[in-house]
């Protein structure tokens, strides 16, 4: 739940009156979720397209075949799946920041904004935070082998976190104590290097070691 979650709270607390309507605080939770999840996508298609025309202007350049230049990339992206896998459970600080600027004016804004729209929004911002778990997506969607897959992957990252943000808003928090939040921490950890590990293993696979 992480950083999300302190976003749901920070916004059930500073965006609901009081009396405002339970549907009208469901229709803004959902507007939130779909702002992260299309922005998920967004951020998927981008690093996809920008990630493999560079992967295709490298192998021109330098006359190798581009299965044995991407097999090598794979490996590299399932090292760094594996870092981002422990920091998720270590709590590595996180190098980058999106804490000042426009991006904290755009959230400051938001937060003062009571209207429906500016929940999507929200969301939007809320998908641009530093975040080792969206990374972690990012980085598979990289290593699939065509663009519809790749947006599967962000998609799936957005419809994975959707009902657990939605009720943990909707419960306002409540709903999940400590030993739930450690047990479903442990749960990541193992697929994310299950997935880690194998995408490592696609990568020496087309570099012919296997």
């Amino acid at each position: 739940m992480g950083m999300c979650g302190g976003v749901v709270l920070a916004y059930c607390q500073n965006k609901f009156a009081p009396q405002m309507p339970l549907k009208v605080q469901l229709a803004a939770h959902t507007l939130y979720n779909l702002g992260r999840l299309s922005m998920y996508v967004l951020v998927g298609l981008c690093a996809f397209l920008g990630f493999h025309g560079l992967l295709a202007l490298l192998s021109k350049s330098l006359n190798l075949p581009r299965m044995h230049l991407q097999g090598a990339v794979l490996v590299g992206v399932g090292g760094l799946m594996l870092l981002f896998a422990l920091g998720f459970v270590l709590h590595f600080k996180n190098p980058f920041s999106l804490s000042g600027g426009w991006f904290a004016k755009g959230f400051k804004s938001l937060f003062s904004t009571p209207s429906l729209p500016s929940f999507y929004a929200l969301g939007l911002l809320n998908g641009l935070l530093p975040c080792g778990m969206v990374y972690w997506f990012v980085l598979n969607a990289l290593a699939r082998p065509n663009l519809t897959s790749a947006l599967e992957v962000m998609v799936v990252l957005g419809l994975a976190t959707f009902t657990p943000l939605f009720v943990f808003g909707a419960l306002f928090g409540n709903f999940l104590n400590s030993k739930w939040r450690a047990w479903f921490q442990k749960a990541a950890f193992v697929l994310l290097l299950g997935f880690a590990a194998h995408t490592i293993y696609m990568g020496v696979k087309m570099l012919g070691h296997l």
